[in-house]
């Protein structure tokens, strides 16, 4: 297996409680070399002194400006082949570089990868009411950038995230992966842990709903000026 660098790009807001361990599952992978971009968005907590306190950070600080917009500066600054997302609530497991890095390169017709996920309750957080049983009991095979490693030239073929979307800019990227006809890769592995507490963007479902139709119709919008049939024609998922 060629050893490639992967950039991963760790957007954080306010987010102290919860970053030293976000990063320490980046450090503890059993691939290595990562470049770990840490994009602090105007945080008025500890969150700096405790991304500058782990040497192979690169700390990079802008005004609040929001989720997409700093992952679109993480992005503007990485140098790595490969392009990963971890939210710095967020938690990768033990071989997740690894193990996508050599779906990879055992699938070279593919650009990207993703893998499974697996949510957990914040200790002593009460269980928020968006967030049932079931999603705290079962794996998931979900549309998140936090399970995604990708080529560089995936990002220079489908372009960044669109900050108009506040909190769904993914899914809208994800969205214009599909009709750029883009392989993905889809692993049966759980290599992520999604980390449910009472601050969670996802919980506002009013927001994330409004945002989603308007990315359902400017998709549906980008295939009728192609002459397409629709936002899900064709399939991009390898087996």
């Amino acid at each position: 297996m060629k050893t490639k660098l992967i950039s991963v790009v760790v957007p954080a807001y306010n987010a102290g409680k919860y970053l030293a361990e976000t990063l320490d599952s980046i450090r503890g992978q059993d691939y290595q070399p990562h470049e770990v971009l840490v994009v602090d968005d105007g945080s008025t907590d500890n969150t700096a002194a405790i991304a500058k306190s782990y040497p192979e950070v690169r700390y990079i600080w802008q005004c609040n400006q929001g989720l997409a917009t700093a992952r679109n500066t993480g992005l503007a600054n990485a140098v790595g082949e490969l392009i990963s997302f971890l939210d710095a609530d967020d938690i990768w497991l033990s071989g997740r570089s690894r193990i996508e890095v050599e779906y990879l390169d055992a699938h070279p017709e593919a650009g990207c990868v993703m893998a499974r996920m697996r949510n957990f309750l914040q200790p002593g957080v009460a269980q928020p009411l968006w967030a049932t049983n079931e999603m705290l009991h079962e794996d998931f095979e979900a549309y998140q950038i936090g399970a995604l490693l990708a080529q560089r030239w995936v990002f220079e073929q489908v372009g960044n995230f669109n900050a108009e979307y506040v909190s769904a800019s993914e899914t809208d990227w994800f969205m214009r992966l599909k009709e750029a006809g883009i392989t993905m890769g889809i692993l049966s592995e759980v290599l992520v842990r999604r980390r449910i507490h009472a601050n969670n963007m996802s919980a506002n479902h009013t927001l994330r709903a409004q945002s989603r139709l308007r990315i359902l119709k400017a998709s549906i919008d980008r295939k009728r000026m192609k002459g397409g049939r629709g936002p899900f024609a064709g399939s991009a998922t390898l087996p």
